[in-house]
C-alpha cells in the first residue's frame, strides 16, 4: 500500500520539541522518534535562542520528519517557545499537537497508542503517556495528578512507584505534564495556547484546568511509555534557577486558580527561606534563599521574563 495513502488514513500529529542548549540530548530524543511506528507525524524543533549553524548541522542527518527548525531569537520561556511551535504546526495543518521535552526518549508505539485512544474518546482533548525516570527506567515520574485548590498543591499519582504490574488502562488527571502532552486542534482553537505569563512551570496545570473548565477531560494512557531525564536543562532537580521559576509561577497560578490559598503560600515560602538559612546544609542554600526572595519580589512586580541574569550563569 502506498505510504502517502497510509499517512492520509491517520490524523497528522505535529511534535513540538523546545530546545535550549543541550544538543546531544535533543539528538537522542529525535533518534528515538525515528523508530516510532505511527506513520503520519512531523517535528518542529523550536530553538529558544538566536540562530546558530550548530543545531541544523547536528540535526541534518537525524530525521526526515523534521519539518522546520525555528529560532526564537532569545530565551522566551517554555510557554513562549512552545507557542511559537504550536502556531506554526497549526498553520501547517496539524490535527494534534504534541509537546515533547528534548530530554525524553520514547517507546516505539507510544504515539500510535495515544492517537488510538484520542480518536475513540470524543470527551477528552488532552492526552499524555506514562512517564518514567530515565535513570530508573522502571520507576514512574508522571502518571496523572490531582490539584487541591484549598492548598494550591498537586498530588502526583503513583510517582516513584514501579510501573510493572500496574493495570494498563487510562487515568483521568487534572492536567497532563508539559513534558509530553498531546492536544486536539479543536481544543487549542477553543481555549487558546499556553499562557505566556508562566515563563516555565505551572503552565501545564493552568492549561489542564482550562481544558476541564471548557467541558473536556485530560487522560493518561498507561501503555504509552516514555522516559524523562529530569530537569537536565535547568541544572538539576532543585537548582536556584528551578526554585526561582517554580516559586514565581506557583504564585501566578495560585492568584488565578486558587486566590484564597495565596496567604498560605506566602507563609510556606517564608518558612522555606528560614529553613534554608537556619537549618539546611545544602552548599547552595544562600543562593536558593536568594532565588526564593527574588521570585516573590518579581511576582509582586508583575515580571514574566526569564528572571535575574545571575540565575543563568
Amino acid at each position: 500500500m502506498n505510504a502517502r495513502y497510509i499517512e492520509s488514513l491517520n490524523p497528522k500529529v505535529s511534535i513540538i520539541i523546545l530546545h535550549l542548549n543541550n544538543i546531544p540530548c535533543l539528538v537522542d530524543c529525535i533518534s528515538s522518534l525515528n523508530k516510532i511506528s505511527y506513520p503520519n507525524f512531523d517535528i518542529f524543533v523550536v530553538h529558544n535562542g538566536p540562530k546558530s549553524n550548530a543545531l541544523p548541522d547536528a540535526l541534518a542527518q537525524q530525521s526526515q520528519h523534521i519539518a522546520e527548525i525555528i529560532d526564537t531569537g532569545d530565551n522566551i520561556g517554555f510557554s513562549g517557545g512552545n507557542n511559537v511551535g504550536i502556531r506554526r504546526a497549526l498553520e501547517k495543518g496539524a490535527d494534534y499537537v504534541l509537546l515533547l521535552n528534548d530530554d525524553t526518549e520514547v517507546s516505539k508505539d507510544f504515539l500510535s497508542l495515544l492517537v488510538e485512544i484520542a480518536e475513540k474518546r470524543q470527551d477528552v482533548a488532552m492526552f499524555g503517556p506514562r512517564i518514567f525516570f530515565f535513570d530508573h527506567p522502571d520507576k514512574i515520574w508522571f502518571d496523572g495528578a490531582i490539584f487541591d485548590p484549598e492548598q494550591s498543591r498537586i498530588t502526583f499519582l503513583r510517582s516513584g512507584e514501579k510501573g510493572e504490574g500496574l493495570q494498563k488502562t487510562v487515568t483521568e488527571s487534572d492536567f497532563i505534564t508539559g513534558c509530553a502532552v498531546m492536544v486536539k486542534r479543536n481544543l487549542l482553537e477553543e481555549i487558546g495556547l499556553l499562557n505566556d505569563f508562566y515563563f516555565m512551570y505551572w503552565e501545564d496545570v493552568d492549561w489542564g484546568l482550562r481544558a476541564i473548565k471548557a467541558g473536556t477531560k485530560n487522560l493518561v494512557v498507561h501503555n504509552a511509555l516514555i522516559w524523562h531525564k529530569v530537569t537536565i536543562s535547568m541544572g538539576g532537580l532543585q537548582s536556584p534557577r528551578t526554585v526561582y521559576h517554580k516559586v514565581r509561577s506557583h504564585l501566578v497560578f495560585t492568584k488565578s486558580h486558587a486566590p484564597k490559598a495565596l496567604p498560605k503560600l506566602h507563609v510556606q515560602f517564608l518558612r522555606d527561606i528560614a529553613w534554608l538559612l537556619l537549618k539546611s546544609r545544602d552548599q547552595n542554600r544562600y543562593k536558593k534563599a536568594h532565588a526564593y526572595i527574588a521570585a516573590i519580589r518579581d511576582y509582586h512586580m508583575g515580571k514574566t521574563d526569564k528572571g535575574p541574569d545571575w540565575l543563568w550563569r
